[in-house]
């Protein structure tokens, strides 16, 4: 079987070269690591078979790359070369194949992706202008493109692949059920760094060189996006244990998995990790109808919780998890000085991509003269946002805020027009919801531009929503004139809604693939 479309010709040709390119590959890795050829060699056959899998299937790509982001610290401790890449390449050309053969849809290119591409575009222009406003010495071009890769492009091509890719109950589960492991496995490292034998975590870093000490640092090495992911396997775990259908026993695992979830995000002692979870629940208490109690359950337990450790949840201990330590918050400050000192001075191009940290080691400003000046000295931006501001000037902040503003929006449709009653309706549109919400809240305190799992995660599940969405008004039938609902986006009966649902199983089921089939981006071999 050949990955290549094509004739037989074609074919040969095809796989020649691929040989071609692994030998070659293997002959350079021996000659030139001849000491750990063995596992350079290994590394790469696995990586092949991996990428040859990935290119079968985008979904499988698309959950490839989300495992590898989420691994991509801790791969490090066993081989220096990094998945993320290849595989981000891959998940590309898979959907590209998936399109060509019929198997997936185009994904629908609307304003928020224009606006999506035009931002990118401008962090490349920045990339390119030369500033000289920048010590040459400090200028950290090296970093530039992973800058544009994991705040710009990761994070919005996932969100277009997502919209093609997850377009069935099933393909959903399976981002749901990965959510699930991933945040479980964060959980289980946060707790046992603390409370258990430390010999059993692994990666090793969170014992034996963490970032932030005393902190669960989780696989990220950084506690910020290890509580998001906390908040959003929290969040998953109700959503599944809530649906119709699910099994009691499952549906209390659920429900017991929530537990340490929610302990880890405290072990976390990082004050926008907290914040991030007191929004979800706020959130699903408000939006989630039918399955809001759990929301309101915890929001309750975590209310007597403070309330009884009051004196030490408001200290400035950070290590005994209070949140009233003031030195990050003049960090911050300072920061935020800086950062509006450069827009002062450079509003329109900003002072480059990736330049902030040399610029706030020598061009660094205090808020005020109550403030010791060294604090948030040489380190990059902690706003989102007026990071952006500084680096890319008004023009790059203004696309960014669009983004946001245009996803959020069609988040806010999804949820007034999807149906109540089905897997990949309304309930689904909360879980988007409350990811795009956390996104923006985490960047108030924290540039998440270079967290690549932080900003693919939160746009992931836009995606998978705003695809639900698109789909939903391609096949719901239009209203009558003159019956309720008639003309106003979101007007469906019940009927129509249960309609909407079968016709979704239904599709689902015609896109199965007969056992022992052979696949090629989930469909049969000859399939249109």
């Amino acid at each position: 079987m050949s990955l290549l479309p094509g004739g037989v010709r074609d074919r040969s040709r095809g796989e020649f070269v691929i040989g071609a390119v692994v030998v070659v590959m293997a002959a350079g890795i021996a000659f030139a690591a001849p000491g750990q050829a063995g596992l350079l060699l290994a590394a790469l056959g696995v990586g092949a078979a991996v990428f040859a899998l990935a290119l079968n299937n985008p979904l499988i790509a698309l959950l490839l790359v989300v495992l590898a982001s989420f691994g991509r610290t801790a791969q490090k401790e066993i081989i220096s070369a990094e998945a993320l890449t290849p595989l981000f390449y891959a998940m590309v050309l898979a959907l590209a194949l998936a399109v060509a053969r019929r198997a997936k849809e185009m994904p629908r290119l609307g304003t928020v992706e224009w606006l999506m591409t035009t931002y990118l575009v401008w962090n490349i222009i920045s990339a390119l202008l030369p500033h000289p406003e920048v010590d040459p010495i400090t200028e950290q071009t090296a970093e530039v493109y992973r800058w544009i890769f994991s705040g710009t492009i990761l994070p919005f091509v996932v969100y277009v692949v997502a919209k093609s890719v997850l377009d069935t109950e099933k393909s959903v589960r399976w981002l749901l059920w990965t959510t699930v492991g991933m945040a479980a496995y964060s959980a289980w490292v946060s707790i046992i760094q603390f409370h258990g034998p430390r010999r059993l975590v692994w990666p090793r870093f969170i014992v034996e060189a963490p970032n932030w000490e005393g902190r669960a640092v989780g696989v990220f090495n950084q506690p910020v996006v290890n509580g998001m992911l906390l908040v959003m396997g929290f969040v998953v775990c109700l959503f599944l244990a809530t649906r119709p259908g699910t099994r009691r026993g499952l549906r209390w695992a659920l429900y017991a998995l929530t537990l340490p979830m929610a302990y880890a995000v405290y072990l976390t002692h990082t004050r926008s990790a907290l914040l991030s979870l007191v929004v979800a629940l706020i959130l699903g208490a408000v939006l989630a109808k039918g399955w809001r109690r759990p929301f309101v359950v915890y929001l309750a337990l975590g209310a007597v919780g403070v309330a009884a450790n009051a004196s030490s949840f408001f200290s400035a201990d950070r290590s005994e998890g209070g949140i009233g330590s003031s030195n990050e918050i003049y960090d911050r400050l300072n920061i935020m000085a800086t950062s509006l000192k450069a827009l002062a001075e450079h509003p329109f191009l900003g002072i480059g991509i990736g330049q902030f940290r040399a610029y706030n080691t020598y061009q660094h400003v205090s808020w005020s003269q109550e403030i010791d000046w060294n604090r948030g000295r040489g380190i990059i931006s902690h706003q989102n946002e007026l990071g952006i501001a500084a680096e890319l000037g008004l023009p790059g902040v203004l696309l960014w805020i669009s983004v946001l503003l245009g996803v959020l929006f069609l988040l806010y449709r999804a949820l007034r027009e999807l149906p109540e009653g089905t897997f990949l309706g309304r309930p689904l549109a909360v879980l988007g919801a409350i990811a795009m919400v956390m996104l923006v809240a985490n960047g108030a305190t924290v540039d998440l531009r270079i967290l690549d799992f932080a900003g693919l995660l939160c746009f992931l599940y836009a995606g998978m929503v705003v695809g639900q969405l698109e789909r939903f008004r391609d096949t719901r039938p239009a209203p009558r004139p003159g019956t309720p609902g008639a003309g106003l986006p979101g007007g469906m009966s019940p009927a129509d809604q249960v309609a909407w649902a079968e016709e979704g199983r239904a599709r689902e089921s015609r896109d199965a693939v007969p056992a022992g089939a052979p696949i090629i981006t989930g469909r049969p071999l000859g399939a249109r």
